[in-house]
């Protein structure tokens, strides 16, 4: 009985021995499960499930971190934020807190503070040229560009050569600086003939400075080498219809029009094609589209005006005037025609009134007398015509007279001042009648 006793003595001794390792490994086992259980939500895409499980967990540094991560696949930067800049206070050189915060910052567009989690990062790891150039981004992003050109500057000359030197194009070209700009792009395209961004933005500038030769050699020479580029295609014709080549530029915009390129520099110019074609009716296709993409592009708002007053469109094409009449500054060489034309389109429209007052305007922005001379006819024409003022109609053929008198003077063609004269006679005789009618009105009233 006692050598029984002491046996049981000793197997309850034992067991008690192996609790804690036996605690210890069911604790283990738990943590991994609870592992498992977060990667799997987290592989599935279940964001929502996997924060909800951390939340019921003790916060560490490790949780916290993947709860972050959720937070961004699910947009709640907020959150994410609200998180990462405690996590940094607590861990001020944890480059992966860091770096997310960083990005976190980005993603709402607060460049300035995912800046300066850059310039801690710098801080850190000074060798580390991500932090360089992710810092430079950012710089471009807020719009700073000087500083954006100093950052790209002082990047390694080992990183990324192409990127950098288009990097400072760009700045270049925000700021306004195209000569430079180009030599850049040109840098950049160099570096890496594939770089389509900088072949279609040196295209560009080129462009925008009339250099249409240049255009069309640095354009020609990227179509060699890829033809399938929707941009250089269209930009390619562009030059081509600025260097008065319309055949092929019309030909060209076709066939990117059939490669499914509707961009607005396909529209625009297809449309001026048409136009200056006298093709009216296709011209309105492709300006009416090319207003709907750009509704502040005054040559495209000429342009359909015309060709909405030469369809008829008159009311149409009264919007098209009045709209860039709102657009230029008084002092725009193209107000005098914008306001002849704009009153053309309100006297085809029944707008008696408003065409005159209009053709005042055009009067105020010319001193030339054969455009005065139009003017005062048209003027003329209304008040008799359509608005049965002859009173007032005598007044303005009466300028037309004189306007059309000192053509006559400036005439050195014998017949064409033969045929002048012969107007002249036959104003005189219309003034003349008109001005009897007014008085045997007046007598019998």
């Amino acid at each position: 009985m006692k050598h029984l006793y002491s046996k049981l003595l000793l197997i309850c001794a034992l067991f008690f021995s192996h609790l804690p390792l036996a605690w210890a490994q069911d604790s283990e086992q738990q943590e991994q499960i609870g592992i498992d259980t977060l990667q799997m939500y987290i592989l599935n895409a279940q964001y929502r499930k996997a924060i909800e499980f951390i939340d019921n967990k003790e916060p560490s540094k490790d949780l916290l971190y993947q709860k972050v991560l959720c937070c961004k696949y699910l947009n709640n930067y907020s959150t994410a934020i609200e998180i990462l800049d405690s996590l940094s206070k607590s861990y001020p050189d944890d480059v992966p807190v860091i770096l997310q915060l960083a990005s976190c910052y980005e993603a709402v567009a607060q460049y300035s503070k995912s800046i300066d989690c850059y310039d801690n990062l710098i801080r850190i790891d000074s060798t580390n040229t991500y932090f360089e150039v992710r810092k430079a981004d950012l710089l471009y992003r807020a719009e700073n560009y000087n500083a954006a050109i100093d950052a790209y500057s002082r990047i390694d000359s080992t990183y990324n050569p192409n990127y950098i030197a288009k990097s400072i194009a760009a700045c270049y070209d925000k700021l306004n600086q195209p000569d430079i700009a180009k030599d850049y792009y040109a840098k950049a395209w160099d570096l890496d003939d594939r770089d389509v961004y900088s072949a279609n933005s040196l295209v560009k500038i080129y462009i925008k400075n009339e250099d249409y030769l240049s255009a069309y050699q640095n354009s020609e020479k990227f179509i060699e080498k890829d033809s399938t580029n929707t941009t250089m295609n269209a930009l390619n014709a562009y030059v081509y219809y600025n260097m008065k080549y319309y055949d092929i530029a019309l030909e060209r915009l076709k066939k990117s029009l059939m490669n499914g390129d509707s961009s607005l520099i396909v529209n625009r110019t297809l449309g001026y094609i048409y136009y200056q074609s006298g093709m009216d009716s296709l011209a309105h296709i492709f300006l009416q589209q090319a207003l709907l993409q750009d509704t502040t592009n005054n040559n495209v708002l000429y342009s359909l005006g015309k060709v909405n007053y030469n369809l008829g469109n008159y009311r149409e094409a009264v919007e098209c005037f009045q709209k860039m009449v709102e657009n230029l500054v008084p002092s725009d060489v193209l107000l005098f025609n914008l306001y002849k034309n704009l009153a053309m389109a309100q006297e085809k429209n029944g707008m008696f009134d408003n065409a005159l007052e209009t053709y005042n305007l055009a009067l105020r922005r010319t001193l030339d007398n054969n455009d005065n001379m139009e003017l005062f006819f048209s003027m003329a024409n209304i008040f008799d015509k359509d608005l049965k003022n002859y009173s007032t109609a005598i007044v303005y053929y009466k300028e037309y007279r004189r306007c059309l008198f000192n053509y006559r003077n400036s005439l050195t063609d014998e017949k064409e001042i033969n045929e002048i004269e012969n107007k002249l006679t036959a104003l005189d005789e219309y003034i003349r009648k008109l001005t009897e009618d007014v008085e045997n009105n007046k007598n019998n009233p």
